[in-house]
């Protein structure tokens, strides 16, 4: 396996960290992950071992304002800006990887990132099939705020910072638990502002979702407390090439969670995408 660093330029002029895992062999698909809100694409590395023997090449970037990558620390002015950062990253993509089956997989607000990318660039035919992970109807909570609160402070101090620990909802894994709530490149004190545009994000989603016809595995937890309603929002799918994966059990993090869970969840993974190149 090789393993290079690169940034590229945002619209606005942000440069975006991004990493690229590529196996010995001549890879036979790419796929473009998204990781989730106040994660970094570090955090995936359990999807990159699994599917880097299987023959994926894997791109992977920081989304603004989170890890290495530039931007005020956890704040976006309009969700939007995450859309139109991953579309500049598809295009990168393409120009080093044009004859490969293009996946999208996102985790979290990643998932949302990636359906509302998938669903309003339904001309980008290289893409061949969507994968999301710890999806919902809505967040649990906007990190401290009821949503209307949120909203009301987001007008008077949309850089207000509040601060988090929610680690012992992303998985059943004490390491993982506490390496999250050690790991310095994990943002602990986002703004109100991401939250409110985060919630306002997942509706708008939600009601995207319907135009997207490739075909998609839907991967979440039964416990999953973080995003909520995931069985209400599988329900929305209406693409027919579609694979619901609800694990009992399994909160928020389905990729990280214990070994024996997450070996499972990831091979469900893995053999989805065998099965659709």
């Amino acid at each position: 396996m090789k393993h290079t660093e690169d940034t590229y330029l945002s619209a606005d002029g942000l440069n975006l960290y991004y990493q690229v895992w590529r196996p010995d062999e001549t890879p036979k698909a790419v796929i473009q992950l998204m990781h989730g809100y106040a994660s970094y694409s570090g955090r995936l590395i359990n999807v990159v071992n699994e599917l880097i023997p299987r023959g994926y090449v894997i791109y992977a970037a920081d989304h603004r304002g989170h890890g290495k990558s530039e931007g005020l620390e956890l704040y976006v002015k309009k969700f939007a800006k995450f859309i139109e950062d991953q579309k500049i990253f598809f295009d990168l993509i393409r120009e080093k990887e044009p004859n490969l089956p293009h996946f999208i997989l996102g985790h979290s607000m990643g998932s949302t990132i990636a359906e509302q990318f998938v669903a309003t660039h339904p001309e980008l035919e290289a893409i061949k099939g969507l994968i999301l992970s710890g999806v919902g109807i809505k967040i649990g909570t906007i990190h401290g705020f009821k949503k209307a609160l949120a909203k009301f402070l987001a007008l008077l101090a949309s850089k207000k910072r509040v601060t988090v620990d929610e680690a012992e909802k992303l998985s059943h894994d004490p390491e993982v638990v506490e390496a999250y709530r050690k790991d310095p490149m994990v943002s602990k004190k986002p703004t109100v502002k991401i939250g409110v545009e985060f919630a306002n994000a997942c509706s708008k989603a939600n009601k995207l979702i319907g135009q997207i016809k490739i075909p998609t595995l839907v991967q979440f937890g039964s416990e999953d407390i973080v995003m909520l309603e995931g069985e209400k929002f599988v329900k929305k799918l209406i693409m027919p090439d579609k694979t619901i994966k609800k694990y009992d059990e399994l909160y928020h993090e389905v990729y990280n969670e214990s070994a024996k869970d997450r070996k499972i969840v990831l091979k469900d993974l893995g053999d989805w995408l065998d099965n659709h190149l």
